[in-house]
C-alpha cells in the first residue's frame, strides 16, 4: 500500500468587516464547519492554471484561510505568525474596515512584518486610486486588485497562482542564500590561499637568500682548503716525505673541489629563484668554445675509457649567449653524460634544424631514463631512481640549473631518454640567437 504524500497546507490571511464576507471566503477556500470541501474544484483549477495531469489532486496545497473582522486584528495575526515561523503567502484585505484602520494602512504595517506576502485588494470603492496604494504599499509585484462583488473562480485562481508565485521566490531566495554562502566560502578560501602564496612566496624568497648567504659562506673557506691543499701537492715550500700525506692531500682537493661544485650550483640556483642572477649576452663562436670543452672533458672520459667526440659543424656558427653560463650548461651535459655512461661513447655535435632553429646535442650511450624519471631529473633536488644511478653521487641540481640558464640565454634543454640504451639532452637556441660568419668578417649581426 503506497503511502500518499501529505498535502502542504498553504494560510490564506482574509480581512474584511462583513460577516456575509467571510462565509463568502470560507465557501471559497471549502472552510465549511472546519472540514476541508470544494478540493476536486481546487484541483481541476491548478490543472488547467499549471497543465497539471490528475494527480494535481494529490500535490495541491490544502488552502486554511484565516479570518478577521479588522486590520488591527490582521496585523496581529501576521505580527504573531512571524514570531512562530508560520508563513502567509497571501493576504485579501478589504479597503473599508471601520471603525479601526482601513485596509490600505493594514497592508502596509503587514508589508513592514512581512516583505515577501502578496497583498491582494479586495473593494466595492474607488475612494483611493490604485496608483496611490502602490505607493504607500510597495513593492509593486506584489500588490493586487479585485473588485467585489468577487467571484469564487476569481478568488482562487489569486490564491493558487500567488501561493505558487510565493513558493517559487522562497525557493530562488534560499538558492540565492545558498550561493551567498558559497560566494562568501570562495572568498574566504581565496584570501586564505592568497595569504598561503605570500608565505611561501615569503619563505621561498628566504631559502634563497639563506642559500646565496651560506653558499657564499662556505665558499671562501674552501676556496683557501682547496688553496693550501694545491701548494701542499705541489711542495711549494718542501718535501712531504709520506707518500700517504701526498694520496690524503689528493683526496682533500678532490673532495673539496666537489663540494665547491655543489655550493657554486646552489648560489647560481637560489639567485636565479631569487631573480637575481644576470647573464652577459655576447657573440659566442662555438667551434673554439666546443672544442675547449671538449679537450677539457676528455682525461674525465679517458678515465672510464669512454670514447668522446666532437662533430663539428662546417659552417662557423656563432651564437648570442652568456659565454660563461653557456660553457656551464654545456660542461653540465658533457659531465653528466660521462657520470651515467659505463663503456660507451659521449658525442657533442652542432646542427641546424629543419625549423631554423640551432642545436647542440650531447648524446650518450649510457643507463637513460624513463619518461618519468626525465620528469623528476629536471626538478630541482630530485634523483633519478633508478639502481645504478644511485651509485653515482650528486645533488639533483645540475639538469634543473642547465635548464634555468639556458631559459635565461632565450634557449630551451630537451632531453630524450630511453631505458639502458642512453640519453640525448640538446640546447636549442631559436633563430635569432644564432648565425653564421662570413668569410672576412670578423663578427656579424644576428640573423632572422
Amino acid at each position: 500500500m503506497m503511502i500518499q504524500p501529505a498535502r502542504p497546507i498553504c494560510r490564506v490571511l482574509v480581512a474584511d468587516d462583513e460577516r456575509s464576507v467571510l462565509d463568502a471566503y470560507r465557501a471559497v477556500f471549502g472552510e465549511i464547519a472546519g472540514a476541508p470541501s470544494g478540493s476536486n474544484r481546487m484541483a481541476d483549477l491548478e490543472g488547467e492554471l499549471f497543465n497539471a495531469q490528475s494527480a494535481a489532486a494529490d500535490t495541491m496545497p490544502f488552502f486554511a484561510p484565516v479570518l478577521c473582522r479588522r486590520g488591527e486584528e490582521a496585523v496581529d495575526t501576521i505580527r504573531s505568525a512571524r514570531q512562530e515561523r508560520i508563513e502567509f503567502p497571501v493576504a485579501f484585505l478589504d479597503v473599508r474596515m471601520p471603525p479601526g484602520i482601513d485596509g490600505i494602512e493594514t497592508a502596509a504595517r503587514i508589508r513592514a512584518l512581512d516583505p515577501s506576502i502578496n497583498i491582494v485588494m479586495v473593494t466595492a470603492y474607488a475612494d483611493t486610486h490604485p496608483r496611490k496604494i502602490a505607493e504607500l504599499v510597495q513593492p509593486f509585484d506584489k500588490l493586487f486588485y479585485i473588485n467585489k462583488p468577487f467571484q469564487a473562480t476569481e478568488i482562487q485562481q489569486f490564491a493558487l497562482a500567488l501561493s505558487e508565485k510565493w513558493k517559487a521566490e522562497q525557493q530562488l531566495r534560499k538558492v540565492n542564500q545558498d550561493l551567498m554562502l558559497r560566494c562568501r566560502e570562495l572568498e574566504a578560501m581565496h584570501a586564505n590561499l592568497c595569504e598561503a602564496r605570500e608565505r611561501a612566496e615569503a619563505a621561498s624568497k628566504a631559502k634563497s637568500i639563506f642559500l646565496a648567504n651560506m653558499s657564499h659562506e662556505l665558499r671562501t673557506p674552501l676556496n683557501a682548503v682547496i688553496g693550501f691543499a694545491d701548494v701542499m701537492r705541489n711542495e711549494t715550500f718542501g718535501p712531504i716525505g709520506n707518500d700517504r700525506y701526498r694520496e690524503y692531500l689528493d683526496d682533500i682537493s678532490r673532495s673539496s673541489e666537489h663540494l665547491l661544485e655543489v655550493i657554486n650550483d646552489l648560489l647560481d640556483f637560489s639567485k636565479i629563484e631569487a631573480g637575481k642572477l644576470e647573464v652577459v649576452v655576447e657573440d659566442v663562436g662555438l667551434a673554439e668554445l666546443l672544442g675547449s670543452l671538449t679537450s677539457m672533458m676528455r682525461p674525465q672520459a679517458d678515465k672510464k675509457a669512454i670514447a668522446l667526440q666532437h662533430l663539428a659543424p662546417a659552417e662557423d656558427l656563432h651564437v648570442r649567449a652568456d659565454s660563461h653560463r653557456l660553457r656551464q650548461v654545456l660542461l653540465n651535459l658533457l659531465s653528466n653524460a660521462i657520470k651515467f655512461t659505463g663503456r660507451g661513447s659521449v658525442t657533442l655535435s652542432t646542427r641546424i634544424l629543419e625549423t631554423g632553429e640551432l642545436a647542440i646535442s650531447v648524446a650518450d650511450t649510457g643507463i637513460g631514463m624513463s619518461a618519468e624519471n626525465i620528469v623528476a631529473a629536471l626538478e630541482p633536488f630530485q634523483q633519478v631512481d633508478q639502481g645504478l644511478a644511485r651509485r653515482y653521487e650528486g645533488t639533483g641540481l645540475g639538469l634543473p640549473l642547465a635548464r634555468r640558464l639556458s631559459e635565461l640565454q632565450g634557449a630551451r634543454l630537451a632531453l630524450t631518454s630511453e631505458v639502458d640504451k642512453g640519453t640525448d639532452a640538446t640546447l636549442i637556441f631559436p633563430r635569432e640567437l644564432h648565425f653564421q660568419s662570413k668569410p672576412g668578417d670578423d663578427k656579424n649581426a644576428a640573423s632572422a
